[in-house]
């Protein structure tokens, strides 16, 4: 579970559960209005990934991303002062499974940025 520890700007337990709701609107307010967004692809360190900067490019983003058809779980979270780190394992309804790892740097405003690494995951999937 992800723990609130100094920073006072952000409830983290709202965060999580808006990430494995993949909810958009939710996940939005967390971000400053100056916020950056920054994806990289675990298997081409190289390649520069992308950058988003601004609220509205973010939340354009989180619109498209989110529309697709998977679950989300939250995992691996660590928390310091304004600065949190996490893992998030989406599984696609074929058994696909993606793991993004993210860092935010929080200040007063929310989020002002964050990184996320993409990578496939090995783990097979689990039945329930």
């Amino acid at each position: 579970m992800i723990e609130e520890k100094t920073d006072e700007t952000m409830n983290l337990e709202p965060l999580r559960e808006a990430v494995e709701r993949r909810d958009p609107d939710a996940l939005i307010g967390f971000y400053a209005d100056d916020a950056e967004l920054r994806v990289l692809n675990a298997a081409s360190p190289d390649s520069p990934g992308f950058e988003l900067r601004g609220r509205a490019e973010i939340e354009r983003y989180l619109r498209v991303v989110l529309d697709y058809k998977t679950s989300s779980h939250v995992e691996d979270e660590v928390a310091g002062e304004q600065r949190v780190e996490f893992s998030e394992v989406c599984e696609y309804p074929d058994g696909t499974r993606i793991v993004v790892r993210t860092a935010l740097e929080l200040g007063e405003g929310g989020i002002l940025r964050q990184l996320d690494v993409v990578e496939r995951s090995s783990k097979p999937r689990q039945r329930k």
